[in-house]
């Protein structure tokens, strides 16, 4: 056993401090480290019920010198606190010990009681030894216990890669010139982050390069807001990721409660990184890794097997199909990086002409930033087996175009398409974005493929507005600028992209009031609450700058008469935001928004389209009227002009 002379001491010292424990009777089960060795761990008679007299039983788990200690509860049933949220049966949990002895003078740093699901499953020492204490109330119950998993775990593998700044808690610089790659992590990691933790992360590549940063895990104490929702500006405890040296940089990550596997890169050669708790509850916290990327982006294109001509190529009646180049093979696998294009096109194999049977295509998207790849397909032709190629049902047996993306640690379908339907316009969660092109071994070879245009965008595709460097996706919006005018939902007209926050904050003058209305509403969800338990993506309003409002509800669902009327804010500032999850998307919103003087009529509103030559006016209604605005049927009709017009035009 490595350090074996360290772990004998270690072993002698306990013994010497059993009679300084808690409780001199209590009876001691030992767990010695064998160098990064695992097992299990039980309650007395588990899975039977632990005995009633259990008055105290010491769990003792002692690691080598450079060791920590990981627990893993994977049962647990214990009697449940009282009304007053005493544990009279408990399991105490001693985490910061400097040996492996504990005394009446030693803090718990835990107590544990009732089931798993309302229990802390994973827990960490801060050094080399952890203590349970079991007890008992002797009172009758029949309760399981516990089982549970342990594991000695290297220290070294939780140091920060950076070189901390003298004097502070948690400021750390990481230069490409001292390490080309390495690791991050929230303070005291991974045991959970103290209250009132502000630590920062400076990153310096040299000129040219970016910085590459990859979270495994995320874990903050997240409350939500008003209705329960997680959005990370309620959130007290967050991770915000600027692109540049400070906060004055474009914020294109803002994290927080439990995510895995997200990844960002700089689009140049500084980063930094925020990270802040509250002085209330902590979690674990997170870890990640940093790597200085190159500028020398290489492009990865592999072989496909090879192209055969087609020889007898059967022609359709009124249908002219152009012969497909002889070609020896084509190269179809791409690795697209904004760096090198921003946008263009990618199209099936030489297309316009009919691709071959048997073929399989990805092309792999990658942006940098808060950069979104934004795809629109433009011509559909691929070889249906199911019935009618226009409105296909099916794609099994048929060629098909299958776009995913990375979210929340999983690759994601966001659909498959066949068929000559054009697929919607997408747009990425992320960065990344994956199309992948499948030609069945039966194909005909008759249809001329697909074409579509690619694009890595920073406006999340809302066109109006002023983007805010504040935050993702925030946009701003000011009367004394634009006194009307529309905004949408991300990538709209298309499906808006999941796990997508944003921001539309509307900045009037003086007494002005804010008036929105929806002439297309499509966000998926169930109402009236609109809630993270019915997976809903909803609309949400506030006339507060850092909270929901409560009168306000939200909105989702399918376009109503109910989401026509106006909605109109207290005072001269409103806030909108969207929000979807990873689970579903949908086409989105179409919005119009209005400031309202008190004393001047209401300005017109348009499109803003001045192709129509039409002018469109609110009338104010008469004072004392008592009647919203937009319950008039002609200001209805004249916005439902105005929505057609724009259609037509985009």
């Amino acid at each position: 056993m490595q350090y074996w002379f360290e772990g004998l001491l270690i072993y002698m010292s306990y013994l010497m401090s059993i009679g300084n424990t808690v409780n001199p009777g209590c009876e001691c089960v030992i767990y010695q480290s064998n160098g990064g060795s695992t097992g299990r761990f039980t309650s007395p008679n588990f899975p039977q019920y632990y005995p009633r007299d259990a008055n105290c039983i010491l769990y003792t788990f002692i690691g080598d010198v450079k060791e920590l200690v990981e627990i893993t509860f994977l049962q647990f049933d214990m009697k449940k606190a009282t009304s007053n949220n005493i544990c009279t049966d408990f399991l105490r949990l001693f985490l910061y010990l400097d040996g492996p002895g504990i005394n009446e003078h030693d803090r718990h740093s835990a107590e544990l009681c009732g089931v798993l699901n309302s229990t802390q499953k994973k827990y960490y020492s801060s050094d080399r030894a952890l203590i349970l204490e079991l007890h008992a109330d002797g009172l009758p119950g029949n309760f399981t216990g516990f089982q549970g998993r342990y594991q000695f775990l290297d220290k070294e593998q939780f140091v920060i890669s950076g070189t901390k700044m003298h004097g502070t808690q948690c400021t750390y610089y990481f230069d490409s010139n001292n390490t080309k790659s390495g690791r991050l992590f929230s303070p005291f990691y991974p045991q959970n982050y103290q209250a009132m933790s502000k630590c920062q992360y400076h990153f310096q590549a040299k000129k040219g390069d970016k910085v590459k940063i990859f979270f495994q895990n995320i874990q903050l104490y997240h409350t939500g807001g008003s209705k329960g929702e997680k959005s990370c500006r309620y959130s007290h405890d967050a991770i915000v990721v600027y692109n540049g040296r400070d906060r004055s940089a474009d914020v294109i990550g803002h994290y927080c409660d439990i995510q895995n596997q997200v990844e960002l890169t700089s689009t140049g050669r500084n980063l930094f990184i925020e990270f802040y708790s509250d002085d209330k509850n902590e979690a674990q916290g997170f870890a990640a890794s940093y790597t200085f990327v190159g500028s020398s982006i290489h492009r990865s294109v592999t072989t496909q097997p090879k192209a055969e001509p087609i020889n007898d190529l059967s022609v359709s009646v009124g249908v002219t199909y152009q012969p497909r180049p002889t070609h020896p093979e084509f190269n179809c696998n791409k690795e697209i990086n904004s760096q090198i294009h921003a946008n263009g096109t990618i199209q099936s194999p030489f297309h316009p002409s009919p691709y071959s049977a048997g073929v399989t295509c990805t092309y792999t998207f990658t942006g940098v930033g808060r950069e979104r790849v934004q795809l629109k397909f433009v011509h559909m032709d691929l070889f249906f087996n199911g019935g009618n190629p226009t409105e296909p049902l099916d794609c099994a047996g048929s060629d098909s175009i299958k776009v995913t993306i990375p979210l929340s640690g999983k690759v994601v379908e966001l659909g498959v398409y066949c068929g000559k339907k054009l697929p919607p316009v997408l747009m990425s969660a992320g960065t990344k974005m994956t199309v992948q092109f499948h030609s069945e071994s039966s194909s005909k070879g008759m249809t001329t493929g697909f074409k579509a245009v690619y694009s890595f965008v920073n406006n999340f595709g809302i066109s109006t507005g002023e983007r805010d460097s504040r935050g993702v996706c925030v946009f701003n919006y000011y009367s004394q600028r634009e006194s009307h005018g529309t905004f949408t939902s991300p990538n709209y007209p298309g499906l808006y992209p999941r796990n997508t926050e944003c921001h539309y904050l509307f900045y009037g003058k003086g007494k002005e009031t804010v008036h929105i209305q929806f002439p297309v509403f499509q966000v998926e969800g169930i109402g009236p609450r609109c809630d993270e338990g019915t997976h809903s993506d909803y609309v949400s309003f506030s006339n507060f700058a850092d909270s929901e409002d409560r009168k306000l509800h939200r909105l989702c669902g399918a376009s109503s008469e109910g989401k026509k009327e106006s909605i109109e804010s207290d005072g001269p500032f409103f806030r909108v935001v969207f929000k979807s999850n990873d689970v579903y998307d949908d086409e989105g919103f179409f919005a119009y928004y209005q400031f309202k003087g008190t004393d001047n009529p209401i300005t017109p509103v348009n499109n803003g389209d001045d192709n129509s030559g039409m002018m469109h006016r609110y009338d104010r209604p008469s004072s004392g009227s008592g009647q919203r605005l937009s319950t008039s049927s002609l200001i209805i009709c004249l916005l439902t002009l105005a929505f057609l017009a724009h259609k037509v035009n985009h």
